[in-house]
């Protein structure tokens, strides 16, 4: 049990620990930057406050009481202490310290006046206070740059007043300011060097995910060694998908004319049969088979993107609309957004992509209602119906390809299973998604096929 409760304690831990931590690279770099930084300034600070405040301060302090306790003992000892005051003029003169007699001596306050911040002073007093018997108040508010004491004599209380740099050093926070100012600059600097490394790094992801969504970004290797191997790598991995993109187009070409003539032919054989059963059911294997082959070449032209073009998005479903009604078909065409600006697509895929998913739905169903809709940046085109539908469980699978849902859908109307999955690879390939969900007004399947609504490249 205690094994158990020590690994849960390290993974919660840890799951605490990545939710503190940045997620992007650069929140990560300047933390790791900025943390030894924060710490040897704590350190330093901590360090030079205690030598300086308790020991530099402490011994200055000490060596100036030496001469406030031989000019307090020399006023004690005199019958007349304006007698001792002027016998030691040329002493005081020289450690710029004034000392009042009790008829000019100012009030003596009830405590010590010390400023919250004035660690060097609260140093002071307590100095004072421990090795300074006659020490009664300490004024170290009222008048900058001087130290103002009152001490007791034989003849009252003392004003004693001395320059507050006999007892401290002057200016004694520059070192921590200009450690700290150091420290800010050269992290200024840390920070716009990390921001240049990191932007190779930005520039080699923004070219990723456009490549992703069919678009060719120009990638020139920069920055780190490792950083340039990655971008190289990039770049022969963008090529050699071209290529093997390139190979495609001519291999389709050549599967659709090669595959095409002996089915022509065939077709001319059988028109010069007489009519019988034998020629039906070869007449209807060879339709199968144009069936199949269309489905075959429409799937992988939608791995074959052409270049992006500005297109009209109302149009584009509008054109498939009108093509559908002159067949004959049902179509509802909801209307669109008000002045919809053309965005940068693959016309052709994206025909492609919902012209399956309207000859989907109309294979299952006779109502079928087409509407698009724009909002935040993302261009939605939905198509519903008020067929069978599919079951939740089922939507994801039925969007891979050569998938048929018999369930749902009846394999007797035909079709290959590539309708979904041509849509679907569509919106991959213009960065966006395919979801399935049921409609709410016919009931059947709403197919929502979202791309991003790009107006410049």
């Amino acid at each position: 049990m205690t094994h158990i409760a020590i690994a849960y304690a390290a993974r919660m831990s840890r799951r605490y620990f990545h939710r503190l931590f940045p997620a992007s690279f650069y929140g990560r770099a300047i933390l790791i930057l900025i943390i030894p930084i924060i710490v040897i300034q704590i350190v330093l600070s901590v360090v030079f406050i205690q030598r300086h405040y308790e020991r530099v301060t402490a011994q200055m302090t000490t060596n100036i009481l030496r001469d406030i306790s031989f000019l307090t003992h020399r006023i004690d000892t005199s019958p007349a202490p304006e007698t001792a005051i002027d016998a030691l003029s040329d002493f005081l003169t020289i450690l710029q310290i004034e000392v009042r007699l009790p008829p000019q001596a100012a009030p003596m306050p009830e405590r010590d006046q010390i400023s919250r911040l004035d660690l060097a002073g609260q140093e002071i007093v307590r100095v004072l206070g421990a090795d300074l018997p006659s020490y009664r108040r300490a004024d170290l508010v009222q008048a900058r740059g001087t130290v103002q004491l009152w001490v007791e004599s034989r003849h009252g209380i003392l004003e004693i007043h001395l320059p507050r740099g006999l007892v401290t050093t002057s200016n004694p926070h520059q070192l921590l300011v200009i450690v700290f100012l150091a420290s800010g600059v050269m992290t200024l600097i840390a920070f716009q060097f990390l921001r240049l490394q990191i932007r190779p790094i930005r520039r080699l992801g923004a070219a990723a995910e456009a490549y992703g969504r069919g678009e060719r970004v120009a990638v020139h290797p920069s920055g780190a060694r490792e950083i340039r191997v990655a971008a190289h790598a990039f770049i022969d991995m963008r090529n050699r998908i071209e290529r093997q993109r390139a190979q495609q187009k001519i291999m389709l070409s050549g599967v659709s004319h090669d595959m095409r003539t002996p089915l022509t032919r065939m077709r001319l054989i059988l028109s010069m049969m007489p009519d019988g059963e034998d020629r039906a059911a070869l007449e209807t294997e060879i339709a199968d088979l144009e069936k199949r082959l269309d489905g075959f070449l429409d799937y992988t032209r939608g791995q074959v993107l052409e270049d992006l073009r500005l297109t009209e998005p109302c149009a584009l479903l509008s054109d498939l609309a009108e093509r559908y009604r002159a067949a004959g078909h049902q179509i509802t065409l909801r209307p669109c957004p008000v002045a919809p600006r053309p965005v940068f697509m693959h016309p052709g895929s994206l025909a492609r992509a919902l012209d399956n998913l309207i000859s989907n739905a109309l294979r299952h169903a006779d109502k079928v209602a087409l509407g698009m809709s724009l909002q935040q940046g993302w261009l939605e085109y939905h198509v519903e119906d008020n067929g069978p539908g599919i079951a939740p469980d089922d939507r994801a699978r039925a969007c891979e390809p050569f998938v048929r849902l018999d369930e749902a859908r009846n394999s007797d109307t035909g079709g290959m299973g590539l309708g979904l999955a041509i849509a679907a690879e569509a919106a991959r390939a213009h960065g966006g998604t395919l979801e399935l969900s049921e409609s709410p007004e016919l009931g059947g399947l709403r197919a929502a096929l979202r791309v991003p609504a790009r107006y410049s490249l």
